[in-house]
């Protein structure tokens, strides 16, 4: 269970991570009610778990290669330092105006729209590099212990977009850009402190 654990600590870091998919799920919530932000956060779900495959099993084989590990260490250190440095100088847009809002929609068209908004950031899967680099380089999960790890992390990120949607409502008028960031450069640090980490474990083994 100490993987699956593992999992839902790095599940809740991306959790509060800030992006389209955030405002989508909010305004979708608050536009639409609960049922509605809890289709298309399974969508969000199921692109993330797509992503994480796909990802892994393009590097997989390549894992125990010494030169791609420390290649791999130096690239997904890199991503995190700069995902980290983005907050510090660039303004996020908090607006809510840009989102379409939406009337009498199926259901599952809400897991569609989840699915199609989160696979179309490349982002996403640059992000999961630099997860995955951390990941197989410090734990060196191998085989089932990947996927419990992965299960663990998508549980986390699943439920936390469920709350945000129940929360909707009431957390709607705390969302300001000061508290955003807050939020953000918070989140910057963290990405650049394991940033740095990756790329020691990269240069010295440990």
């Amino acid at each position: 269970m100490t993987i699956f654990y593992t999992g839902v600590i790095y599940g809740l870091f991306l959790a509060i991570l800030i992006g389209p998919v955030f405002f989508a799920l909010i305004r979708t919530s608050i536009d639409n009610g609960f049922k509605s932000g809890v289709f298309l956060a399974l969508g969000i779900a199921i692109s993330d778990s797509f992503a994480a495959s796909v990802v892994y099993l393009g590097i997989k084989d390549f894992t125990e290669n010494s030169f791609f590990q420390a290649g791999m260490g130096i690239v997904g250190g890199s991503i995190m330092l700069i995902f980290g440095l983005i907050p510090f100088f660039k303004k996020r847009n908090v607006s809510y105006e840009s989102l379409e809002k939406k009337k009498s929609k199926n259901f599952l068209l809400y897991t569609l729209e989840g699915i199609i908004l989160n696979s179309i950031n490349p982002f996403v899967y640059i992000f999961w590099v630099g997860i995955w680099g951390k990941v197989l380089l410090q734990y060196q999960y191998t085989g089932i212990e990947v996927w419990i790890f992965m299960l663990g992390l998508i549980t986390i990120v699943l439920t936390t977009d469920i709350l945000k949607a129940y929360l909707a409502h009431k957390i709607t008028k705390y969302i300001t850009p000061q508290l955003l960031s807050w939020i953000d450069k918070g989140t910057g640090i963290a990405l650049i402190i394991f940033g740095i980490r990756l790329l020691l474990f990269a240069y010295f083994g440990k």
